[in-house]
């Protein structure tokens, strides 16, 4: 039985399981999901069956991860919602399947997982990052209360991270 960490009126926040990889596989082949993400190049099933396997042993190790998002009236796997800390940082983000765009689901699962991490697992200093033209993402890190706090790069790409001001005073340090 898959442990759920947040219902919401129209989504689940639960653990992963092995049934799972073939809804993330697709998630990640698909180029318009990962536009904003990394060097922007869809993913193969490896790389699903790696991050599944990752997140499985943080649910094991310490309860927390980047949660699996569900979709309460058909079942299927939206994608994920939640923090990871493989920078060393508690790196606050998701990813959806395209079909679940535009409905503020994001926001939902966001508010969701972040009391989660704030309030059952007590992670402070949580950060979000974007790339500046996916406004889909940082219109959810607003709504949540963020502010951009710093900027950097990644694969050579400009990055804007969020924060909260009460937890990061003096911005990105």
């Amino acid at each position: 039985m898959k442990k759920i960490h947040a219902r919401t009126e129209r989504l689940l926040l639960r653990d992963w399981d092995s049934d799972d990889l073939d809804a993330y596989a697709a998630i990640i082949a698909d180029p318009l999901v990962m536009e904003h993400i990394g060097d922007g190049k869809p993913r193969p099933r490896s790389q699903a069956e790696e991050f599944i396997r990752i997140v499985m042993a943080h649910q094991q190790s310490r309860g927390w991860t980047r949660f699996a998002v569900e979709h309460t009236a058909s079942g299927q796997l939206m994608g994920f919602c939640g923090v990871d800390d493989k920078t060393g940082q508690y790196d606050f983000g998701w990813r959806y399947a395209r079909s679940f765009w535009g409905s503020g689901f994001g926001f939902e699962a966001a508010s969701a997982a972040l009391w989660v991490c704030q309030n059952t697992f007590s992670l402070t200093h949580i950060i979000s990052k974007s790339y500046p033209e996916n406004e889909g993402s940082i219109r959810i890190m607003q709504k949540m209360g963020m502010i951009q706090i710093g900027e950097g790069t990644d694969f050579g790409r400009p990055l804007v991270i969020y924060g909260f001001a009460s937890e990061w005073p003096d911005g990105l340090i």
